[in-house]
């Protein structure tokens, strides 16, 4: 379960311009972007369809939402490839760690109830945790900067099958040290909202899905988003499938009491997040204070902020500033992104191993203009030598050869996770160009920028029938902290 991450806004106007004229301009200018939506719609089925074909993704359901109302959603594919089931709107999915957003509304419902405070120690509410955790505070776990590390690290997939206790899982959180002091770092680790989930448990005196029940999902009328239960009969369930030895299969049985605790474990469909995205602009469930709260950036010990608020990623993308989440599990990828001042929600759940994030940003850029890479004019080359020696280590990469660019952390990641740049080979094998196109400052859209990194450079690259582009995480010194690479 990961953070892929998610994944905005701005439009200006003179400020003598009188609010009368203010509001008509804005009125028009809504009109003008979101009234061509239905030819939009028409640019979002083709990409879509060739996403799924392009990454073999059975199927994917969508919700585009202006002002929290729906002004596009389909199904594409299927969501039972045994059953010839298409997928529509109202396909159920597994979020992963899309729950997460839940788990932190759940927390800071408690908080505005008096029952929690942020400030509080964990050790306040869970018996079992060790005394040195006593500086470690609710808010760090929100917030990712506990230190505590990551359990599924320390689970081989070998045992995803075994049943896990509570105990169990506290065990592999607390028996070896903290990454780092709390608030030292930012740190992603599903530990934190195991631990918020528990602390749920413990306040309420109830499940955490009966709080959840009875405090979002019930008064929102969210009938099909619950705890999923692979006992239950669940109606509109997608499959979820992987590829295995180039033959798409069903996943293999995960048991739930590893991954459906806290961390992940939601299902739910896109009519129903449109639901939630519609109270997310009232304060039906929270109050904008507490909203404003969860969406602000944590600040470290040193004062230095990193892109994650209280279950939810958040950040500036060409100046649209956006919330939101991803979530990745066997068989499951998931979006859900809010570009907060164009008022534009984009939800994706897919039951296959894509990339929702990369669908939901595409999405957003045919609604927002200027908002993706492929909208930006391209800006004149400032650095040719680099541009070559990045496009040799796209090459070295493909080829598993170790490149003088590369940052350790990097190079030890790579060769951990055998999918990473995957389709590099045959990619690079029909290459047509790979040129500049613009530098940023490290707030874009993907995974936060790693320390060190001062710059995102991103380039175009085609090959055979696809453009794709390649944004490079660069440090001062001109070493490569990671990549990524989205669709056009």
């Amino acid at each position: 379960m990961n953070s892929s991450t998610s994944a905005i806004s701005g439009m200006s106007v003179p400020a003598i311009m009188p609010w009368r004229v203010f509001l008509l301009a804005g009125f028009i200018i809504v009109a003008l972007v979101f009234a061509g939506s239905h030819l939009n719609a028409d640019q979002i089925d083709t990409y879509i369809t060739h996403h799924l074909k392009k990454q073999q993704v059975p199927g994917l359901s969508l919700a585009v939402l202006h002002n929290g109302k729906v002004i596009k959603s389909r199904g594409y594919g299927l969501a039972s490839v045994e059953l010839n089931a298409p997928a529509t709107p109202r396909t159920a999915y597994q979020l992963a760690s899309d729950t997460k957003q839940f788990t932190a509304t759940a927390i800071m419902l408690l908080v505005q109830d008096g029952t929690v405070r942020l400030s509080d120690s964990i050790t306040n509410y869970l018996s079992a945790l060790p005394s040195s955790w006593s500086n470690i505070t609710v808010r760090h776990l929100l917030t990712m900067t506990s230190g505590i590390k990551d359990y599924l690290d320390r689970v081989p997939e070998s045992a995803w099958r075994e049943d896990f206790t509570r105990e169990r899982l506290i065990h592999l959180m607390t028996d070896l040290p903290l990454d780092f002091l709390p608030g030292e770092e930012f740190r992603y680790s599903n530990s934190n909202y195991v631990l918020l989930a528990m602390i749920i448990q413990k306040v309420s005196q109830r499940s955490y899905d009966s709080f959840l029940g009875d405090r979002v999902f019930g008064p929102l009328g969210m009938t099909a988003t619950r705890c999923d239960s692979l006992s239950d009969v669940i109606t509109n369930r997608a499959a979820l499938y992987e590829w295995e030895s180039n033959r798409l299969v069903n996943v293999r049985f995960l048991n739930p009491t590893l991954w459906n605790n806290g961390d992940g474990g939601l299902i739910s469909t896109a009519m129903d997040l449109a639901k939630w995205d519609a109270a997310l602009y009232d304060d039906r469930i929270l109050s904008a204070s507490m909203l404003a709260e969860m969406w602000t950036p944590v600040k470290l010990n040193n004062g230095k902020t990193q892109p994650y608020g209280f279950g939810w990623d958040v950040g500036e993308l060409r100046g649209h500033r956006w919330v939101g989440h991803g979530g990745g599990r066997p068989g499951a990828s998931t979006q859900i992104t809010r570009f907060l001042s164009d008022r534009l929600t984009v939800i994706v759940l897919m039951n296959g191993p894509g990339n929702a994030g990369d669908v939901a940003l595409h999405i957003g850029g045919l609604y927002i203009p200027g908002l993706t890479l492929s909208s930006i004019k391209p800006l004149r080359d400032p650095d040719p030598d680099m541009t070559q020696r990045l496009k040799q280590c796209l090459f070295d990469l493909a080829e598993r050869r170790d490149s003088a660019l590369i940052m350790p952390e990097f190079r030890q990641d790579y060769a951990k996770y055998k999918w990473l740049g995957a389709d590099l080979p045959e990619r690079l094998s029909n290459l047509k160009s790979f040129t500049y196109v613009t530098t940023e400052k490290p707030t874009v859209y993907g995974p936060n920028p790693l320390p060190g990194v001062t710059r995102f450079c991103s380039y175009k690259l085609v090959s055979g029938d696809e453009t794709r582009f390649y944004t490079f995480q660069l440090t001062a010194d001109n070493h490569v902290a990671w990549y990524l690479s989205l669709s056009d």
